[in-house]
């Protein structure tokens, strides 16, 4: 019996602590409450996020971009509260354990006349936590300071005061709410009684359904709101323009993805078709493909291309939503004046001619005002048919105010052979009434066509600009970071706003408030950071799809400063050549590229022709006059052929010639008495030296017969007194001859001249008799005189693969041996000692150049292809004010123009352009 009794007294103590147990746990639980229910429904826009402490740690101590942001007053107020977070986290595992279990939620809400306050929102896990939490800030705050309470609509909420900063936080309905705005925490409180909610709003709703999982946070953008805590950052002239957008749209989710060189943001946008938004006009709109681009210079600061498959629904959708507006007597007032004055239908002209895309630009051009740099892009749906209308139009206006149609067309000039027809348009504010606020309104308009797309400038000089540009094909589209750039975003959308953000500090300042400018303009450099940004959306079923990015590269480098800079099909490794034009007198620039494709271009960097080799040029480029009538042509060498182009890039009579064996080294040319009774020598690797006339036949009388190994080094031709002499080597004789092949000199003792190296003639002087001087692979400097005997002098120790060159730079009336091996420059007097030397951060890869520009103004010119930079010496071995430029090919200095007093130097760069320097 009494075992019953323990047993029954056992079992009844379990099932009480069961129930008691039970009872406990569930006071402790909190019931299901989203904190989407308190955020007040004037929020412009919602963050949420998993992790958050752990993602704030990692964005604080890790992310280049955020720690250069600090550097912005109002981010590092934000981050001063984003370290108080973090350090009730480190400081309370529970906390740490709530952010990670449940999430962040944050919420942005205007306060006060021009701020944003903001409000925080954690789940509890239990009623326990509240205690826990209340701990830790008590023990946090320092001492001296406690934390005060007072009653909020029935709720507790908590205050604490550090120096000038006030902390408010709450324990409401199982969340943690936290702002340093007293005002807003009660406005979450009162919230939860009311009968509208961003939780139960149908828009909200729907895009955060959309909401991405795996990404570092979701914002969510109340786009009614937005636009007035976009406005604090505006100038009162732009203020006004924000306001239109109030009714934009509703709700955009986009997900937040960070990385250090950039920022992602992707997701939807909901509209509601029962209100008058702006995004409606698109929602009858097929996202297109823009090619905009295509044409748009390289120094574009921003531009905007708006994409419009339907042009007449989309008319018809933009007046539906102005006359919501109370707007629609402004467009029907601007459309009724040009048809009664001028006869024009302007918005036939839009449908009949727009092709897709329509869009505004503007330039970085230097010293000159925002209004010259901006453009109207419209593509047509064909040049030919747009420009009888566009023709039409100039011919009504013409005869309505009794003027001669030709005061309004004109011609931009761009060279002798190249001029684009221009046309005055009284459009003014055309742009504007059809496509919105955003489009600029011109004073004076000159539009012309580049391909199918009209551009308007309000200038004729900012016109040939945009022309010029195009001309060079300097566009984006062959811009290399641009191309980059754009592999993060969309082909297609309705929507593509880009700015380069290293151009636009300046054109954005202008947009900004006086503090924000203020701030930019301090902190210009950092901004310029922030390479480029875009934003696009696009048309999906019911929603909008957006798309924004931002790029960061922590390294900034300044653009070249040219005069023009042509883009060609790839790159090169080829110095340029200065050729005269034999009808001008004036210089063009002959090139060829990686591709073997040679170009010859004139002096505004205009591509005359191009024609693709076979074969990479071996020799100099000569210029002779075949026919002997004044006219020159191009004569040159690859490893198989002999080629002899004219000007239009044809060749000349049975050019090319092909050679009875391939070439070891690049032909040269010699016309020994200026007869033009031209000599082509080119040695083969039949070790054969054959000698060829211009007609590009082999020359009778030549007598040489073979050498020992190959020669890897153009034949050269020097004449001393009456006497001629070839010189060439292979890799263990040195051969001097006569015209006729006949050994002129025979040497007293041989060497292996250096492979990279040449001869140069040392003339008499009152040191030495007339000498020829190279370098062996052992970097001996040798000296060969006329009667056979050679000298040898140690200027210094080099590899093999030393340069060599012997130049006066000094003007002292002595040679002086300039030697450039791997990372140093050296030049040295005629006696030994060291004139200069330079020491390279990288390799250098191709031999010195000597520049004479008079008597006492000698240069050397070095490329450094790996960092991409040019250098010019002075004589003293300083570097020339204004270098190193960018460039990374061997360079040409001369005039272009003859009446120029300043020197072209023509360069070679990376992403395929061909740059034109002004040197003084």
């Amino acid at each position: 019996m009494l075992k019953k009794l323990l047993f029954g007294i056992a079992a009844l103590t379990v099932t009480l602590s069961v129930f008691f147990g039970y009872q406990y746990i569930k006071k402790q639980q909190i019931p299901e409450f989203s904190a989407y229910k308190m955020i007040p429904t004037d929020a412009a826009f919602i963050i949420e996020s998993n992790d958050f402490i752990e993602k704030i740690q990692i964005l604080r101590k890790e992310n280049k971009i955020w720690e250069e942001l600090k550097l912005f007053s109002a981010i590092k107020k934000f981050d001063e509260n984003l370290d108080f977070v973090t350090k009730l986290s480190m400081n309370n595992q529970i906390i740490d354990n709530l952010t990670k279990d449940n999430g962040v939620v944050l919420s942005a809400h205007k306060i006060g006349k021009e701020d944003i306050g903001f409000l925080v929102y954690v789940k509890l896990h239990n009623t326990r936590d509240k205690k826990f939490i209340l701990e830790t800030i008590t023990n946090l705050i320092s001492s001296g300071k406690s934390v005060t309470k007072r009653d909020y609509n029935n709720e507790k909420i908590y205050t604490i005061q550090i120096e000038d900063k006030e902390l408010n936080f709450s324990f409401f309905k199982g969340v943690l709410i936290y702002s340093p705005s007293s005002i807003l925490l009660e406005n979450a409180i009162r919230q939860v009684d009311s009968e509208r909610s961003i939780y139960s709003d149908k828009g909200f709703n729907i895009v955060r359904k959309t909401a991405g999982k795996n990404v570092d946070a979701n914002i969510y953008l109340n786009l009614s709101n937005l636009n007035e805590i976009v406005s604090f950052t505006l100038n009162n002239e732009q203020k006004s323009l924000i306001s239109t957008f109030s009714n934009f749209g509703n709700w955009a989710e986009l997900d937040i993805n960070l990385k250090d060189d950039a920022v992602l943001l992707n997701g939807f946008t909901y509209s509601s078709d029962s209100l008058n938004n702006y995004l409606n006009i698109f929602m009858n709109q097929e996202p297109i493909d823009h090619e905009m681009n295509e044409i748009l210079p390289s120094n574009t600061s921003l531009f905007l291309s708006l994409g419009i498959s339907n042009t007449s629904a989309y008319l018809r959708d933009y007046k539906s939503y102005l006359e919501k507006q109370g707007k629609i007597n402004g467009y029907q007032l601007h459309l009724d004046q040009f048809k009664n004055k001028y006869a024009i239908n302007l918005e036939q002209f839009f449908m009949d001619h727009l092709d897709e895309e329509l869009g505004i630009v503007v330039t970085d051009e230097p010293n000159n005002d925002t209004i010259e740099n901006t453009y109207i892009i419209l593509r047509t749906n064909g040049k030919s048919i747009a420009e009888e209308a566009l023709d039409d139009i100039i011919t009504k206006i013409a005869r309505t105010n009794n003027i001669n149609k030709s005061r309004l067309t004109s011609s931009i000039r761009i060279d002798k052979e190249t001029s684009y027809l221009a046309y005055q348009l009284p459009f003014g504010s055309v742009f504007r009434t059809f496509f919105g606020n955003v489009f600029p309104e011109f004073k004076n308009q000159y539009a012309t066509f580049i391909g199918n797309f009209i551009i308007i400038g309000s200038s004729k000089n900012s016109i040939s600009k945009f022309i010029h540009s195009n001309v060079l094909n300097k566009t984006l589209k062959n811009d290399m970071k641009f191309e980059q750039f754009t592999n993060y975003l969309s082909s297609r959308s309705n929507f593509y706003f880009y700015t380069n953000m290293f151009r636009s500090p300046q054109y954005i300042s202008e947009f900004l408030n006086p503090n924000l400018k203020k701030g930019l303009n301090q902190n210009n450099e950092l901004f310029k950071k922030f390479q480029a940004l875009a934003v696009q959306f696009q048309q999906n079923n019911d929603l909008i799809y957006n798309n924004l990015y931002l790029q960061y590269i922590p390294e900034i480098k300044e653009d070249a400063v040219t005069v023009w800079e042509s883009h060609l099909d790839t790159t090169i490794n080829f110095k340029p050549v200065l050729v005269t034009n034999h009808y001008t007198q004036e210089n063009e620039i002959f090139i060829q590229d990686l591709n073997n494709k040679i170009y010859l271009i004139n002096k505004v960097g205009r591509i005359l022709w191009k024609l693709q080799l076979n074969e990479k040029i071996n020799s100099e480029i000569y210029q002779v006059d075949f026919y002997k009538n004044g006219k020159l042509q191009l004569l040159f060498s690859t490893e198989n052929k002999i080629h002899l182009l004219d000007r239009n890039g044809n060749y000349v009579e049975r050019y090319p010639v092909k050679l009875r064996s391939p070439a070891t080294a690049g032909m040269a040319m010699f016309d020994y008495d200026n007869t033009l009774d031209y000599r082509i020598f080119i040695p083969c690797k039949n070790k054969n030296v054959y000698l060829y006339n211009i007609e590009g036949n082999l020359v009778n009388g030549w007598e040489f017969g073979q050498t020992d190994n190959y020669v890897t080094t153009p034949i050269q031709y020097f004449r001393i007194k009456t006497n001629d002499y070839l010189i060439f080597a292979d890799k263990s004789r040195i051969y001097i001859l006569n015209r006729r092949g006949d050994e002129r000199i025979h040497l007293k003792s041989h060497f292996s001249k250096s492979s990279n190296n040449s001869f140069k003639l040392d003339v008499e002087n009152s040191s030495s008799k007339p000498r020829f001087v190279t370098t062996d692979t052992s970097s001996l400097v040798r000296m060969i005189y006329l009667d056979g005997s050679v000298e040898s002098k140690q200027i210094g120790k080099y590899s093999s693969n030393h340069f060599f060159d012997l130049q006066d730079i000094d003007a002292d009336g002595y040679n002086d041996y300039i030697f450039l091996d791997n990372k140093k420059l050296a030049v040295h007097r005629e006696n030994g000692s060291e004139l200069f030397d330079y020491k390279f951060d990288e390799k250098i890869e191709s031999s010195p150049v000597y520049y004479y520009f008079s008597y006492d103004d000698r240069k050397l010119g070095v490329v450094s292809r790996t960092s991409n930079e040019i250098y010019l010496f002075n004589s003293n071995g300083s570097v020339y004010n204004g270098f190193p430029l960018n460039g990374n090919t061997p360079f040409t200095i001369g005039y272009l123009e003859s009446s120029r007093n300043q020197f072209n130097l023509i360069v070679g760069n990376r992403y395929n352009f061909l740059y034109n320097y002004s040197v003084n």
